[in-house]
């Protein structure tokens, strides 16, 4: 159990045991996604509709009569970011702006709730870090480790042949180090997967 889930005997729910290094190490990757993509503040504060905001709608007003000379929403020019919030629409611009009018506040949001419930259990977890998740919690710990991994494998330009990949590094690369974390990675959302299944 220790560093990879479980299904535990007693509780049939996926449980595991993070060393103190491994759960600062992956507390600390979900704040880093938590900054990369939390949600920009509203641009004026005066404009900011309570209910809007609370439903996730904020901030839909760019073009037409209220702000005619506001660009919609674009691919975000950071290569992770634009990994972790793509294009619903590949071949057509207008209609992926528009798709993202509505869903990339709500997509930001929920990312990182994903990522602030796996700080907040590594974190109750204490000294001994036994984690015991429950279904809500087991989806956003995949939702928050795919994130992680996607994050990770665009920073390294990771291709789908992972073993080729590491061969090509000199044993000095500090990629290997990243690399290694991601591999790590991979085994918690393949364990936690196997967990949940009964």
């Amino acid at each position: 159990m220790n560093g990879h889930f479980v299904r535990g005997r007693k509780s049939g729910r996926p449980e595991i045991v993070l060393d103190e290094l491994h759960g600062e190490l992956l507390a600390d990757l979900c704040r880093q996604v938590i900054d990369l993509v939390a949600p920009e503040p509203a641009a004026d504060a005066a404009s900011d509709d309570p209910l809007a905001r609370e439903l996730g709608l904020d901030g839909l007003d760019w073009g037409g009569l209220d702000a005619p000379d506001t660009p919609p929403p674009a691919t975000p020019d950071d290569p992770v970011l634009a990994r972790l919030l793509p294009d619903a629409y590949q071949d057509d611009p207008g209609a992926a702006a528009e798709f993202r009018r509505f869903t990339e506040n709500d997509l930001r949001q929920r990312k990182c709730a994903n990522a602030r419930t796996v700080r907040t259990d590594i974190a109750a977890a204490g000294a001994e870090g036994h984690i015991v998740l429950d279904e809500q919690h087991s989806q956003a710990w995949l939702g928050a480790i795919n994130d992680l991994r996607l994050a990770l494998g665009t920073n390294l330009g990771v291709t789908e042949d992972l073993d080729e990949y590491a061969r090509g590094l000199h044993e000095d690369d500090p990629r290997l180090a990243v690399l290694a974390v991601y591999h790590w990675l991979g085994m918690l959302q393949e364990t936690l997967v196997e967990s949940l299944t009964p």
